[in-house]
């Protein structure tokens, strides 16, 4: 049985992932207006954290079973709060 808990962390890694995507977006764009080592690390940095949580979500889809109830919420609060601080620095970098 599945834990509504992981389905909502699910839900925050997918929501975390389309933030990384804008960041992506907008930091390629700055890449080929000035290729500084700036813009290089975020676009990097960016790059790495999407794979990051496309490797999660791949995980949480598929191996949801398998994670221990102790450790739910630990997951959850983790990535609670990576996507609230991956949408506000998508907010910040838009404007």
């Amino acid at each position: 049985m599945e834990s509504m808990i992981m389905n909502i962390t699910t839900i925050l890694t997918a929501l975390s992932t389309l933030a990384i995507s804008g960041l992506l977006y907008v930091y390629f764009k700055n890449l080929r207006r000035a290729k500084s080592k700036f813009t290089i690390g975020l676009f990097i940095f960016a790059l790495l954290f999407l794979i990051q949580n496309l490797v999660s979500l791949y995980y949480y889809i598929t191996m949801m079973k398998y994670y221990a109830p102790e450790v739910e919420i630990h997951v959850f609060i983790l990535t609670l709060l990576q996507s609230i601080g991956f949408l506000v620095l998508l907010k910040i970098t838009w404007e």
